[in-house]
């Protein structure tokens, strides 16, 4: 017969044992919150939800993620179109149609991190208010490529988070003001809606942001002064909206000084098919970290800066159908590298510089100006 010594040792070794195994059980609770979610939603076409049998939801459910600890929903992932065998069956299409709507169950997973419902093209209906105050750990909202209505809960509570992507979708209303209180935001993206109004004047305050693809929207005005000095921003998209005033000033500028976005970090800005007037910055055409420069259709004036620089390597230059006027500037020619230059559909007069890049592009490149010649127009008379 083993000693109370003896016996007590095993009973504590079985009970670190058996402790991680009952704590990674499902919490009922959540189990409970995961079935209503699904009640609302309708998917035949794969099948995801097949896998959603028996009681243990942290036992195999297909997208669903528990933190081992304590048996709690930490993550809910369906995306219509993953690189994932449920998502390929054989002889199936590897893209789901899920229609439905979001149930409000989901603010009963009061530990989630992470919720992803992207591209199911027909779940629709509002985001449920109480995403914005029942799921203060959430760090990721994803759900991209739906049919979801009705305006934006304002999320400035939740503080974790760190990647906001609600595009295409048929969104409206104004983005919240509480936005910019997102300390963490590093990925925002709201692009292909209906979204009206202005961007807040103090977008800047999103100091973690590194990318902001807001295309396709309705917004209005200027842009505010702010979005010049985000230190991080890589990839800002405003295009297709319907936004006046001026470029603001030290967008794209490298340094550290004031006015500037504190080290060069601008990639990719797309201003398209807006009412932008000013000029073009010269910060922007100086900055050589920045490779696609979109901002064609508006109504920008004056000429085109003579800022081009031997570090300039520029995939995308398109200033086509504005109101520019005086010449190509030569300093283009020391680019590094031009991929697609556009300046057509301007007010640009003089000659086309020779040598590179002008003597791999086409007549596309300058046509409908008032008086260019030269290089792919031919000669000047």
């Amino acid at each position: 017969m083993a000693s109370p010594a003896t016996a007590a040792a095993l009973l504590v070794a079985l009970a670190a044992l058996l402790a991680p195994a009952a704590a990674s059980a499902c919490s009922a609770s959540d189990r409970d919150a995961l079935l209503s979610i699904r009640a609302a939603l309708s998917e035949e076409r794969l099948g995801v939800f097949s896998t959603w049998t028996g009681t243990d939801c942290c036992a195999g459910w297909y997208g669903v993620a528990c933190d081992p600890t304590t048996g709690r929903v930490a993550d809910l992932s369906l995306r219509g179109e993953a690189d994932d065998a449920v998502m390929a069956p054989a002889g199936r299409p590897a893209s789901g149609l899920m229609s439905g709507y979001v149930s409000d169950a989901v603010c009963r997973l009061d530990r989630l991190s992470s919720l992803v419902l992207a591209d199911w093209k027909q779940i629709s209906g509002p985001i449920p208010a109480c995403v914005a105050t029942s799921l203060p750990y959430l760090r990721i909202i994803e759900l991209p490529g739906n049919r979801l209505t009705g305006a934006i809960p304002p999320v400035g509570g939740l503080s974790r988070l760190a990647v906001l992507n609600l595009a295409d979708n048929l969104l409206s209303g104004v983005i919240p003001p509480s936005l910019t209180s997102l300390a963490e935001l590093k990925h925002l993206d709201l692009s292909n809606n209906r979204l009206t109004g202005r961007l807040p004047s103090d977008f800047g305050r999103l100091r973690m942001l590194s990318r902001a693809l807001l295309g396709r929207n309705r917004l209005s005005g200027p842009m505010p002064a702010s979005v010049a000095s985000m230190p991080r921003l890589a990839d800002l998209d405003l295009s297709e909206n319907q936004l006046t005033g001026a470029i603001p000033e030290g967008l794209g500028r490298g340094g550290s000084g004031t006015g500037g976005n504190g080290g060069n970090v601008l990639t990719s800005l797309y201003l398209g098919g807006n009412r932008l007037s000013g000029g073009v910055r010269a910060s922007l055409l100086a900055n050589s970290g920045l490779g696609m420069l979109n901002l064609s259709r508006n109504a920008l004036g004056g000429g085109i800066p003579d800022a081009f620089t031997p570090r300039s390597y520029l995939m995308l230059l398109d200033l086509s159908r504005n109101r520019l006027t005086g010449g190509v500037p030569r300093s283009l020619a020391s680019a590094a590298y031009v991929g697609h230059l556009d300046l057509s559909h301007n007010r640009l007069c003089g000659t086309i510089p020779a040598g590179a890049p002008f003597d791999h592009l086409d007549a596309a490149s300058f046509a409908s100006n008032s008086c260019l010649c030269g290089g792919p127009l031919g000669k000047c008379t």
